[in-house]
């Protein structure tokens, strides 16, 4: 969560975008995988925030991020020019059914609902100090680790399916573009 700011203030301000609709510009702590994303707080609880990610003009994916993962929040002359043009063009269109299925009470939760509502997902992370990225079928789920059937980049799925530990996790993705096309070319 924000160096800069308070517990209640950080929530206060997750509270204002979610309300007035912002589209925002999210940046992460330094030893982040990325350093900023952006797009819409479409639902958020005590420990993540969930975003609609935009990228030129397009709703691309959600994207749930643990708070201690959040730097700060933007939302100047520049995002208000973006969503202004989301707004003309109505582009903002959420889908609430995801919305509501999709669970941020807790990891476990949230991979329990994105396997029921049948998405693949990205997990990026930490692990040892190396950046992870992981993309697949979410297979198991349990109080500590989410295992899931990996593929690369050519579609090949990974002969032993990936444990990653909730402690280790930066940013869960899904249905984005990438994954929900990918899947359809994968190869045994």
């Amino acid at each position: 969560m924000s160096k800069n700011l308070s517990e209640k203030e950080f929530k206060k301000q997750i509270e204002k975008h979610f309300h007035k609709k912002h589209y925002i510009k999210i940046y992460f702590f330094d030893e982040s995988s990325e350093d900023l994303t952006s797009g819409f707080i479409i639902k958020f609880s005590d420990t993540f925030l969930m975003l609609q990610e935009c990228h030129n003009f397009t709703l691309d994916g959600i994207k749930v991020i643990p708070y201690d993962r959040i730097s700060g929040f933007r939302h100047n002359k520049f995002e208000k020019a973006s969503e202004r043009i989301f707004s003309q063009e109505m582009l903002i269109k959420f889908d609430q059914d995801i919305i509501k299925n999709t669970s941020l009470k807790n990891f476990e939760s949230l991979f329990k609902s994105i396997k029921d509502q049948n998405f693949h997902c990205i997990i990026e992370g930490i692990k040892k100090d190396k950046f992870t990225f992981t993309i697949g079928e979410v297979l198991e789920v349990n109080e500590k680790s989410v295992t899931v059937k990996n593929y690369d980049a050519t579609g090949k799925i990974d002969k032993k399916p990936s444990k990653i530990f909730f402690k280790n996790i930066e940013f869960v993705t899904f249905n984005d573009k990438y994954s929900l096309t990918f899947r359809k070319y994968l190869m045994e």
